[in-house]
């Protein structure tokens, strides 16, 4: 891959790991989704369809929910798991990967997959063949994607299949074919990484049902399918329209402009072109290693419009686009 000019000074300094400003951004990520849930959980203990308060009450229990759903999303990979997967989150490698194994649990992702398919991403990123992480063709997300709003029930089912295929040492695809082949060491971590995945989470929802806590389904067995579509839009502009197989990773990642609030939840994952030039700097040094990378960046998309726009225009059409055309 092309290298930037950034120097060498600059590029040790702003990778210091430091743990206060991941410390204040994770209690609010948290604390956020405990207020929401608490909302919600006391205002359908006063709904009804008796009246018109009670009626509010259920609307407002329904809100809370969705909006616990979408901020759950970002404790996966395209948020807080991401950023813990390249263990710059805290300065102590075992806290990351520790949280990182507990945001894989609760958002249904198997870890040890992504650990490779993570670090293939980003050195072949976009190549044909290669990189199977991200698809960088156009797909009708926003036409489509209104059940995202709600509860996704088919991506759980997607993600319970692979579970259990992994489960019984079964891994389907090219990529998990090459790189997890039977009788490999990556393959039985993958199957019991799998195999405790299920575990824990049947267990803990089957306990939670026998003792009458059903809200434990809603709010941590199906939470990760719960309103993600903010966190899917967000997602797909990193890479969407780009340009497949180029050195110059400009051409092959975006950077998009984001109001502060929403880029804390996202972990600053916004900043995504930085992120790839640099993967070891810290999510809190992302927007000064921008400042420090100046002209060398191309222009960044923003507002919401804007960013929506990119998602509906065809690849020949983008006028962010400076690659070749896709045959």
């Amino acid at each position: 891959m092309l290298k930037s000019p950034l120097p060498r000074e600059t590029l040790l300094a702003l990778s210091q790991r430091r743990d206060w400003p991941s410390v204040w951004r994770l209690a609010l990520h948290f604390g956020t989704l405990c207020l929401l849930a608490i909302f919600s959980i006391n205002l359908w203990g006063q709904a009804s369809v008796a009246s018109a308060a009670g009626l509010l009450c259920g609307l407002l229990a329904l809100f809370f929910w969705l909006g616990y759903g979408a901020v759950f999303s970002f404790l996966g990979y395209a948020g807080l798991g991401h950023e813990l997967a390249h263990q710059t989150v805290f300065r102590s490698r075992r806290l990351n990967q520790a949280l990182f194994y507990l945001v894989s649990f609760l958002t249904w992702n198997n870890p040890v997959y992504f650990r490779v398919s993570h670090r293939v991403h980003h050195q072949h990123t976009l190549r044909r063949g290669v990189d199977y992480e991200v698809n960088p063709d156009p797909y009708p997300l926003l036409e489509k994607g209104w059940h995202f709003l709600l509860l996704d029930f088919a991506a759980f089912k997607r993600a319970l299949v692979i579970f259990i295929d992994n489960a019984c040492n079964k891994v389907k695809g090219a990529f998990g074919e090459y790189h997890f082949p039977p009788g490999s060491v990556g393959r039985r971590q993958l199957v019991r990484q799998a195999r405790l995945h299920l575990v824990v989470h049947l267990g803990l929802a089957g306990l939670a049902l026998a003792l009458g806590y059903w809200q434990w389904l809603i709010f941590v067995t199906f939470a990760a399918f719960v309103c993600t579509l903010p966190n899917r839009v967000l997602a797909r502009l990193q890479h969407v329209n780009m340009s497949r197989d180029e050195e110059d990773l400009r051409l092959s990642t975006r950077t998009v402009l984001l109001a502060k609030p929403l880029a804390i939840f996202y972990w600053n994952m916004n900043y995504h072109l930085e992120h790839h030039l640099h993967p070891s700097v810290p999510h809190f040094n992302l927007p000064v290693l921008r400042q420090a990378l100046g002209e060398y960046l191309p222009e960044s998309p923003q507002g919401l419009s804007r960013l929506l726009d990119i998602l509906r225009v065809p690849v020949t059409e983008n006028p962010q686009m400076h690659c070749q055309e896709e045959p």
